[in-house]
């Protein structure tokens, strides 16, 4: 018994790491899950069901790669799924990319605490900002500790909300196929399936040197790669449950900055205030260690250099994190998704032809 107990905890770990990396302000909040998966009615199911199986086999190849090299100092994970071209280009993007996706998350805790405590957006922003920057200062290892912890936490309370909803107002469903031709969404692609594809292609592509970090520091293989396969597993769970939850009431559902947290003041004002921080919370989650990435490539951790880019990228951060939070959601990510599933194409390719051929 103690032996398992002894192997469960990392694997809990990893998934909550994994889980809080991915989950971020836009699912926490409800808007990713509703652009991605709620605007196409009861069709999203089948998107995130797809979402589901890439980001388990995607998370699994990613730590998995991480451990194998975890001798090799200089491994460069983009460069050996792509080649040397295609990596550098992938190198340099992504940390634009995840830099980008900081932006996002610091607009989504301004708009979380002005759409609750109806603060100015700047004051959540700012907050967010130098919460996140201060803990990017700690070191990987530590964000991973610190991190590991919100992610079932998160998905606990909002598993709550959703079951909540469709348990006292699950009726409206029967008919929300139609209801929904009457509200104005705003879809993430032209298709369901497309944007389950997409969803998991700009997170899991952004994911790679974080998922990469997190094998390498691991001490079981089996360990880290079973940790983001349950991660993917309970991550969609949970959005198939929010998004089923905000269908129940599209109407308003559509119109929120941040919907799952006007789903979660119908069951009590108290429990609406909890899950505000609970959505600060995945906020820092995913913004922190998304800043660590784009300072990484500056800089080594641990030296002076490093660290003044941090404060410096944490400073751009907050300015850009002024701007509306919805519109960064729809501009950012869908576009960024495609460059992700031709990258996620390239890493079959390396993993089940190239790789299989050397072997």
């Amino acid at each position: 018994m103690e032996e398992k107990k002894k192997h469960l905890w990392p694997v809990i770990k990893y998934a909550g790491a994994f889980i809080a990396f991915m989950i971020g302000s836009g699912f926490a909040s409800g808007q990713e899950i509703m652009q991605f998966f709620t605007s196409y009615g009861l069709w999203g199911v089948g998107g995130a069901l797809i979402s589901m199986f890439l980001f388990s086999w995607s998370g699994a190849v990613f730590t998995g790669h991480g451990y194998d090299h975890k001798d090799d100092l200089d491994f460069k994970p983009f460069r050996y799924y792509c080649g040397k071209v295609l990596g550098i280009f992938f190198e340099w993007f992504i940390p634009i990319f995840l830099f980008c996706v900081v932006v996002v998350m610091i607009s989504g805790a301004g708009a979380t605490i002005n759409q609750y405590f109806g603060l100015p957006n700047w004051v959540g922003s700012t907050a967010m900002a130098v919460l996140a920057t201060l803990a990017v200062l700690l070191g990987l290892q530590k964000l991973i500790d610190i991190i590991g912890c919100l992610g079932p936490f998160t998905i606990l309370f909002t598993m709550i909300i959703a079951i909540y909803t469709l348990v006292t107002r699950g009726g409206a469903l029967a008919n929300v196929n139609e209801t929904i031709q009457n509200v104005e969404t705003n879809p993430a692609a032209s298709s369901w399936w497309i944007a389950g594809m997409l969803y998991v292609a700009y997170n899991a592509t952004g994911s790679v040197p974080f998922l990469n970090g997190m094998g390498a520091g691991a001490n079981s293989k089996r360990e880290v790669k079973l940790g983001a396969i349950i991660g993917g597993v309970l991550l969609m769970l949970a959005g198939i449950c929010v998004s089923l939850a905000m269908l129940c009431d599209i109407e308003n559902t559509a119109a929120m900055e941040i919907p799952i947290l006007y789903l979660a003041e119908f069951i009590s004002p108290v429990f609406g205030t909890i899950f505000s921080i609970v959505i600060i919370g995945e906020i820092f989650s995913t913004a922190a260690p998304m800043l660590w990435v784009t300072a990484n490539k500056f800089g080594k951790e641990g030296t002076t250099k490093h660290k003044i880019i941090i404060v410096v990228l944490g400073i751009i951060a907050l300015v850009g994190g002024q701007l509306p939070f919805s519109d960064l959601v729809g501009i950012i990510y869908p576009y960024t998704g495609y460059m992700g599933i031709a990258f996620l194409a390239i890493v079959a390719v390396r993993c089940y032809i190239i790789d299989r051929k050397k072997a």
